[in-house]
């Protein structure tokens, strides 16, 4: 299965409103849409507190603080290592403990975050605050030692994040395709309004409208997992866009992946960088290689854009005052025109990728977990590069290439970048990248020894031998 987001614009349905209640229809949701980002960022700060809560708890318990001590020191005092077992042993009972006392101050156990915003936001329904509490709460989880540790701070929220609801029959929301209804809720919240939406498929260059089709038809027949589309819970968003306030569903649904014939043990590698975006190679034929985009093209796009930019700012320029927005406005839509450009870019540059991949039968992508591309060895970016990595979304391309490879079957595994651009990919050895795009092998005994290859090509052919798997 592959799960991807559709995104479809929605009307409210008011074919059987009068005006007032139409108002009070778009009142309620906005109203929702401005509570909405105070609640997860109460939900977020409560996840902080609960766990500063646990350590206060701990440092005042005098047998914990002296048995952290102990096992931080166990080399230095030479402890056994049933010594250490025991000490273990007893940390892990005085945590025990210490969750105790935490759920008794809190009166609950898990639901404390959702029972502090459901006695604060009465506005919200609970199955939209039920949602959100998991989404925060999840997300909270996953970078909660990083958090602890003080190497992330919790994520703060914004005015506008999507509401999420689940599709079941508490759902508040209603969907309707011509005389087709769906996700429908048959009991109402406290509330008592349940939002009626129109489906607006418009031109339909992402084909919407089938994949709608195709999951409420696989609703119909009963179709067990695996070989149906079967929709998750998704969320509505409103986006402010000229002086209007459109309403948008965000439909995250999973689809049964194309059974081919690939070869698991057949790894493609990418190399993303610099002169090409992208740079494939596998572990077998070194003749199978290519490069989609290149560094030229970029250019002349990127340089359009600044052209542009600088026409417009002088134009524009203001030092502030009334009227500022307003005057900016035209900049803030060339932004968003060029980022949808870097979106589209993507998704073409992604869709090649598994297109080459399913014409060679390799079953398997190997990425490289980006974290410092581009960078010095100090950790700034060059300033040759900084120009084409600012706005460039490489994570965002990752994501494009991992939900289109799971479409058909493909397998995409992450691995160590270390080193993959300064390894002889024939022998295995350092070599020298003598510039952006040349790379030459050092060791007298490799048959492509002192000769210069393509340093892209070298990355990718060692990301797609590479075992060093690590997470996303």
């Amino acid at each position: 299965m592959a799960t991807i987001t559709r995104k479809i614009e929605l009307y409210i349905d008011k074919s059987n409103l009068t005006d007032d209640e139409y108002k009070a229809q778009w009142q309620y949701i906005r109203q929702i849409d401005n509570t909405l980002f105070l609640a997860a960022n109460r939900i977020s700060s409560h996840c902080l507190l609960n766990d500063e809560l646990e350590i206060r708890l701990k440092l005042q318990m005098p047998e914990y603080c002296e048995i952290e001590k102990s096992l931080r020191n166990s080399k230095k005092n030479k402890l056994s290592k049933e010594e250490i077992s025991e000490l273990k042993l007893r940390r892990k009972e005085l945590d025990a403990v210490v969750k105790r006392q935490k759920e008794e101050f809190l009166k609950t156990s898990q639901n404390s975050t959702y029972q502090l915003v459901a006695y604060e936001f009465t506005n919200i329904p609970t199955e939209i605050l039920t949602n959100l509490n998991n989404d925060i709460v999840g997300k909270y989880g996953k970078a909660r030692l990083d958090i602890i540790k003080g190497i992330k701070s919790p994520s703060t929220y914004k005015k506008g994040i999507p509401i999420p609801f689940s599709v079941n029959k508490k759902s508040p929301f209603v969907f309707i395709d011509g005389d087709l209804e769906w996700f429908k809720g048959k009991t109402k919240e406290t509330t008592g309004k349940i939002l009626r939406f129109k489906l607006h498929f418009g031109k339909d260059k992402s084909n919407n409208r089938a994949i709608v089709e195709r999951l409420v038809e696989s609703a119909k027949l009963g179709k067990k997992k695996g070989e149906a589309y079967i929709v998750n819970n998704s969320s509505i968003q409103l986006v402010e866009k000229e002086n209007t306030t459109k309403i948008f569903l965000l439909l995250s649904l999973d689809i049964p992946t194309t059974k081919r014939a690939l070869d698991s043990n057949l790894v493609m590698g990418i190399d993303l960088g610099i002169n090409y975006p992208i740079y494939y190679a596998t572990n077998g034929n070194a003749y199978i290689k290519g490069h989609i985009g290149d560094r030229d093209s970029f250019l002349n796009e990127r340089m359009v854009f600044q052209r542009r930019f600088r026409e417009l700012q002088r134009l524009q320029c203001t030092q502030g005052g009334r009227g500022r927005l307003k005057k900016l406005a035209p900049l803030e839509k060339l932004r968003e025109k060029e980022r949808n450009w870097v979106r589209t870019k993507n998704h073409i540059f992604s869709r090649e990728i598994i297109k080459c991949a399913l014409k060679i039968g390799a079953g398997t992508i190997h990425l490289e977990k980006l974290k410092n591309i581009g960078k010095d060895k100090d950790g700034n970016i060059e300033d040759s590069k900084k120009y084409i990595l600012r706005n460039w979304s490489y994570h965002e391309l990752q994501e494009m290439i991992e939900y289109k490879a799971a479409m058909e079957g493909i397998t995409v595994k992450y691995v160590n970048p270390a080193y993959t651009s300064q390894t002889c990919s024939c022998c295995g050895n350092r070599g020298e990248r003598i510039s952006q795009s040349v790379f030459k092998c050092l060791c007298p005994e490799c048959s492509e020894y002192g000769k210069e290859v393509n340093a892209d090509y070298n990355a990718a052919r060692n990301i797609a031998k590479s075992e060093i798997f690590v997470k996303k």
